[in-house]
């Protein structure tokens, strides 16, 4: 899957009117056929109509989406011939390059710690550009509480589920939607099948990582997140027949955050 728009450039010299051949004219109605071809093999991707040229409606997706195009629009797709982890599409700009290793740090300023940056290669600051994005989205601390870690925070949404803006599903129960979290963890969707202490435990424990959620199309969930291939990268995840994460090997899906406020 390429997201590239390819830009197609047309050098015609103009003959007079009285030097076309029947030869020539003959010829009009195969190139128009091939035209029309073109336009409907690469439909989806017209400049006008591209996902890359516009930001999603949802305002936690756009805010993710705007920070992936700030680091070059870093691509994985996973499934079908992929590799168990993805096949890169499009490599971005990496966390040790400013100014966006000092943008780093502003993602873990949101969770009380400003002094990493993405020359701090020991820290993973996946969780830390999740809490970036919900503070910037105008999603309140009291609903999404920023942590640099994502089982402390699923965990306190798992918590605060019902009174708070996110509801926790299991991930082949609910089809995600534009502003949801996915996310995998070591025990998978384990924790669903306890319930209280047990089950917010589980979560802390084993989550390993979540993304946001930008858009929902051609069979992938669109997914951006932070500290992939050392970039903030969307990931394209393949779904079911019903619009649910499909299984993929190496990655237990753990559950969703449904964003029901936002």
């Amino acid at each position: 899957m390429n997201y590239d728009i390819p830009s197609v450039v047309d050098h015609v010299r103009r003959q007079p009117t009285s030097q076309r051949s029947s030869r020539a004219r003959g010829l009009r109605l195969p190139a128009t056929l091939f035209l029309a071809i073109l336009v409907t093999a690469c439909g989806s991707y017209e400049r006008g109509d591209s996902f890359n040229d516009r930001a999603p409606n949802n305002r936690i997706a756009a805010t993710a989406w705007r920070e992936w195009t700030k680091f070059g629009r870093s691509t994985i797709v996973y499934g079908g011939q992929a590799k168990a982890n993805g096949y890169v599409n499009r490599t971005g700009v990496t966390e040790r390059s400013e100014p966006l290793a000092s943008r780093i740090s502003e993602y873990w300023g949101s969770c009380g710690h400003p002094e990493y940056s993405g020359r701090t290669a020991s820290r993973p600051w996946s969780a830390a550009f999740v809490s970036w994005v919900m503070a910037n989205s105008g999603v309140s601390r009291r609903d999404f509480p920023p942590a640099g870690r994502h089982g402390s925070y699923l965990a306190d949404l798992y918590e605060r589920q019902n009174s708070g803006g996110f509801r926790l599903h299991t991930p082949y129960a609910y089809a995600p939607k534009a502003g949801d979290l996915i996310c995998a963890g070591t025990a998978g969707a384990s924790w669903a099948n306890s319930s209280g202490r047990t089950a917010k435990n589980r979560i802390d424990k084993t989550a390993a990582h979540c993304d946001v959620v930008v858009d929902v199309r051609g069979g992938y969930v669109h997914a951006v997140g932070g500290n992939v291939k050392n970039a903030v990268t969307m990931s394209l995840y393949p779904t079911d027949g019903g619009g649910r994460l499909a299984p993929i090997s190496g990655r237990p899906w753990m559950l969703i955050a449904e964003n029901r406020a936002y």
